[in-house]
């Protein structure tokens, strides 16, 4: 056991380059690492759907992989049996050097040396990939396997479907291998410190400032399983921290909320709950708000989507990763203090939602009086793509945009400030502040991700899943909870 412990592979790599502690963590406390979730296993799920269309962009390709542990400690000698055997491309084989392993995703023949490709379900080359493939290329090259060109195959988000997914239009290709050169020295190192911290019998110092690609969150959790909870007056207690923030104030001899006197070093959001934590309470602009109200027009439409993104574009005239709306739910109160009416549409097979959807929407939001939403770039943004699929609704979307008012202006832009929004504009934060009778916590759904995955498990994945009326039932529920606390919070402001 302890032996394999020390072995490093590029996933325990990429765990050390998160925080070093988490790494140990892996070897020795695996139970303090944070489960996969169910949005996460969906998205590694659409990743592997990917895989496929990238691998047939290269011909010949020989596909090993393992099932099982015997499987993966005997796919080194199958990898290089299948070399050995005139193999030209290999999939997903192993190569291991001593005590660093890797599976790559395409290793292909260029001339005296060979490709590196590394399959990424993401849409451009980030930052992340050339510490991945250059862990790998130092990996393969101690292997006997000199590497010659390094890339990342992603996705092309340009990409509109026409009949059947072209693997050719669906994958881009970048080359990243001056990047990948000019850390190759430093990862050599990095791999060393990385075997140390695998092989001690204690855990590295788990500071935030040694984390690395955002992985703040996550730290803030271990910290709080390792040792007591921190102070509430640490900064670590701020919202929206991040490693790099939290160190560069650590630097300066800032530990406390308090003993910050220049915020700006500091993002949007937490600068705005620091504004509202230092006036004591909550403060209203009454001037500005009344100005807002005022523009709103009778009869009011508070509005809301919901919308499902597929790596694989499920229709024609759809690209990777668009946000199609399949769902919305409408609230109509036709004069001040009137009575409200709701509305809605939810779609139940696996054709495209959109043309069935704009048909009751345009007759379900008529032609005049307001639009409420929360966050009106995204109801905005989603209208446009589909003038952009339907231009014969271009009229009406185009309309329908004119007439969007955001009912989170007045907390964005600090018309409305109070220290329980933890500096948050979200609908999620304002809502159990100003009306917290009206809760998310005990509904079937209780967010957009979960609402978009359900719905594309039961609509296009298995349209014959047993729960797939309970999901139906918990869209609506979900849905509608949006747009009558868009009707609260509206109630709520004019009381002010």
């Amino acid at each position: 056991m302890a032996a394999y412990c020390m072995v490093l592979s590029k996933s325990d790599y990429m765990l050390y380059l998160r925080h070093p502690a988490w790494l140990w963590l892996k070897k020795h406390a695996k139970h303090l690492l944070p489960p996969v979730d169910a949005a996460l296993q969906a998205r590694f799920d659409e990743g592997h759907e990917f895989e496929p269309y990238a691998e047939s962009l290269f011909p010949g390709v020989v596909r090993l992989g393992f099932s099982d542990f015997s499987s993966y400690q005997a796919l080194p000698d199958e990898t290089l049996r299948t070399w050995q055997n005139g193999a030209n491309v290999v999939a997903q084989g192993r190569y291991e050097d001593g005590q660093i392993t890797c599976i790559s995703d395409v290793v292909s023949r260029n001339g005296d040396g060979f490709v590196l490709t590394e399959i990424k379900s993401g849409t451009s080359a980030k930052p992340e990939h050339t510490f991945d493939l250059a862990f790998q290329r130092v990996v393969l090259e101690a292997a006997g396997f000199p590497i010659t060109r390094c890339e990342v195959a992603h996705v092309n988000r340009e990409y509109v479907r026409d009949g059947a997914i072209d693997p050719a239009q669906l994958v881009a290709i970048t080359d990243i291998t001056e990047a990948v050169e000019e850390q190759l020295e430093s990862t050599r190192a990095r791999i060393d410190h990385a075997l140390s911290v695998a092989a001690s019998g204690t855990m590295p110092d788990p500071a935030p400032e040694r984390a690395r690609l955002n992985s703040y969150d996550e730290w803030l959790t271990i910290r709080e399983a390792l040792d007591p909870p921190l102070a509430d007056n640490s900064i670590h207690r701020l919202p929206f921290m991040s490693a790099d923030k939290a160190t560069k104030l650590i630097e300066t001899g800032i530990t406390e909320i308090g003993q910050i006197e220049d915020a700006s070093i500091l993002g949007k959001s937490t600068r705005r709950y620091l504004s509202a934590l230092a006036q004591g309470g909550r403060r209203v602009d009454k001037v500005r708000l009344d100005r807002f109200l005022g523009d709103i027009v009778y009869p009011v439409h508070y509005f809301d989507y919901e919308t499902s993104q597929s790596l694989l574009p499920p229709w024609d005239g759809t690209r990777p990763y668009q946000q199609v709306p399949f769902q919305y739910s409408l609230h109509i109160q036709h004069e001040p203090g009137g009575e409200i009416e709701h509305r809605e549409y939810l779609h139940r097979d696996g054709s495209n939602p959109m043309p069935a959807l704009l048909e009751r929407l345009r007759e379900d939001v008529g032609d005049t009086g307001s639009v409420l939403v929360w966050y009106e770039g995204f109801e905005k943004a989603r209208n446009n793509e589909m003038v952009a699929a339907f231009p014969e609704y271009a009229a009406f979307l185009d309309d329908l945009n004119e007439r969007v008012i955001d009912l989170m202006k007045p907390f964005a832009d600090e018309t409305i400030t109070d220290p329980a929004f933890k500096g948050s504009a979200s609908i999620k934060a304002v809502l159990p502040v100003l009306v917290p009778e009206l809760t998310y916590s005990d509904l079937g759904i209780q967010e957009g991700g979960s609402a978009s995955r359900l719905w594309k498990e039961v609509t296009l994945t298995n349209p014959e899943a047993a729960e797939r009326e309970k999901v139906y039932a918990d869209l609506v529920e979900y849905c509608t909870l949006d747009t009558w606390a868009m009707v609260a919070i509206h109630k709520t402001l004019l009381a002010m």
